[in-house]
């Protein structure tokens, strides 16, 4: 039988036209303007980057290949080629680059001939998807400034408008007080990024603003359908056979599979074409298996959210699209709720359920029970190392949602970071927004683990109205807290913060044994991460 097949590319086009119509798909070229950058790198004479304002100042999009030659010789230098066999951009990092005539040199002043896409482009051998404009005979490509930051770890912002100032001794490291006074996050509909294993949040916008949630409506009926196979209703084994209603929802023009009538289908090819493609006949099909109905399931959804706390969770199907009531003058509906909602909903699926990652994290997906193939289209498993899921989401009334999580050292432990964004303009922001948030997460906790590995060890000395206590410190910590008590147990009180390794006590009483204990801290966004206390050390005053 004749196998169909679902290119990435078609799926990306879907995507892109649904979160921005039509039009977003390639820029006219009345929406672009040349500029000419100055790019001062490592404090040196600036160099000139050709670069496009998409319609706005500052939405900046340079081009690779004068960025590669203005990187030259330093620390985040890299090579670009481009295979014609296969039409991919090839970055190497740490390699040199060749220039191919006309890097670092004014532009003429005209858009010329580009189309906005996503590139095909791998980076030290990895595929990379990043939204921007292919352009020129020489195959250049025009990148957004946050995703050239993301994609090769670039310290990078402005100093003046059109001037761009580098840092090749740091990576990119996300100010998340800063973007929210910017506002970055808060035009989207909700923002949470989190600990899924300890429920720790470390940032938030809107946090409990209810909204549409399109497509990552999937994860509760991922939940339902693994509860049901616990509790033996269902098994995984089950062969499904498909009914009328989802053949309907397959030929509606939100289809990602053609779906029959009587046709047969594995649960893990119904689960997986869920997850990754986001099939709405798939989802259909299993809520229809564990409940008999849609309707049922329905309800099922809505009692479960009840049971869990989700207070903001409204479902109206199984998959996330708009719902219709049976009426003349209809109300279209759709499944709704917080993000902070949707970050606990998330948290408990994977916690509960960790193969779902097992799916999510797949880049491609062959399901040959239902004669479909195709691939991953969440852009942060490919932008991001470590990146296992989840779930994305899109409708016009929710916008470009996803919902994404990422495993992290913190500590001694491995546990699941969670990041849910509701309400992105455009597929290429979605992705942006989520990096972002993912990234922060990464510097906290690398900052956190840096912390707790700092070891203090305390001393004192007393001379007459004073005691001294010093201390020694393994690690860079950006500060110390020295605190006092009567008792060596129980009692202390904060009395000094300081960067130095030594602190005078001078309010003592004679006679009077004191006890005193340190900590050190590194500071991420203003906010202290402590590392665990020194030895306990005592004194009498004199």
């Amino acid at each position: 039988m004749r196998k169909r097949f679902a290119s990435l590319f078609l799926i990306l086009a879907v995507t892109v036209t649904m979160c921005l119509g039509m039009p977003g798909i390639s820029f006219a070229g009345d929406q672009l303007n040349p500029v000419d950058m100055k790019i001062i790198v490592d404090a040196k004479d600036p160099v000139t980057v050709k670069a496009y304002n998409a319609s706005y100042t500052y939405n900046t999009y340079v081009s690779m290949r004068d960025m590669a030659k203005a990187l030259s010789g330093t620390a985040k230098g890299f090579a670009m080629t481009f295979d014609e066999e296969s039409g991919t951009m090839v970055i190497e990092t740490g390699e040199a680059y060749t220039p191919v005539g006309g890097e670092n040199e004014p532009g003429d002043g005209q858009v010329g001939n580009v189309s906005f896409q996503m590139a095909k482009m791998t980076i030290d051998g990895k595929s990379v998807k990043y939204y921007g404009y292919k352009a020129g005979a020489d195959n250049d490509f025009y990148i957004k400034i946050v995703d050239f930051s993301l994609a090769l770890d670039i310290d990078a912002d402005y100093s003046a408008k059109n001037t761009l100032k580098i840092n090749t001794a740091k990576g990119f490291v996300v100010d998340i007080d800063q973007l929210d006074q910017d506002g970055y996050f808060s035009f989207l509909h909700g923002t949470v990024l989190g600990n899924g294993d300890t429920g720790k949040i470390l940032y938030s916008s809107k946090k409990d603003s209810k909204a549409a949630i399109a497509s990552t409506t999937k994860l509760m009926t991922y939940l339902l359908v693994m509860e049901a196979i616990d509790a033996g209703k269902i098994s995984m084994d089950d062969i499904v056979v498909l009914s009328k209603a989802v053949e309907e929802e397959s030929y509606s023009e939100d289809y990602v599979i053609h779906m029959h009538e009587g046709q047969k289908a594995t649960m893990t090819d119904l689960l997986e074409a869920m997850l990754v493609p986001s099939s709405n006949e798939a989802a259909l099909a299993l809520a229809e298996h564990v409940a008999g109905s849609e309707a049922a399931f329905v309800k099922m959804m809505n009692a479960r959210a009840k049971k869990m706390g989700l207070t903001t969770a409204v479902f109206y199907n199984p998959h996330g699209l708009p719902n219709y009531t049976a009426s003349a003058v209809t109300s279209k509906r759709q499944n709704s709720m917080s993000a902070m909602d949707l970050f606990t909903l998330a948290s408990y699926v994977v916690k509960k359920y960790p193969k779902i990652t097992d799916i999510t994290s797949k880049k491609s997906i062959d399901l040959k029970s239902l004669d479909f193939q195709t691939s991953n289209t969440n852009p942060l498993l490919y932008n991001m190392e470590g990146v296992i899921g989840l779930k994305t989401g899109t409708t016009n009334r929710a916008g470009c949602c996803l919902v994404s999580a990422i495993p992290l050292k913190v500590g001694n432990k491995t546990q699941m970071i969670i990041a849910v964004e509701l309400g992105a303009e455009t597929s290429a922001e979605r992705g942006e927004k989520s990096a972002v948030l993912l990234k922060y997460a990464q510097n906290y906790y690398a900052s956190y683990n840096e912390a707790k590995a700092i070891t203090v060890k305390a001393s004192t000395s007393v001379k007459k109205g004073s005691v001294t206590v010093k201390w020694k410190t393994t690690g860079n910590a950006d500060g110390y807290e020295v605190y006092r008590s009567l008792k060596k147990a129980t009692g202390y009180g904060k009395k000094k913060t300081t960067t130095k390794t030594s602190y005078v006590n001078a309010s003592v009483k004679k006679g009077q044994r004191y006890y005193y204990k340190v900590k050190a801290y590194k500071l991420v966004n203003g906010n202290k991460i402590y590392s665990s206390w020194s030895n306990v050390v005592t004194a009498v005053a004199k």
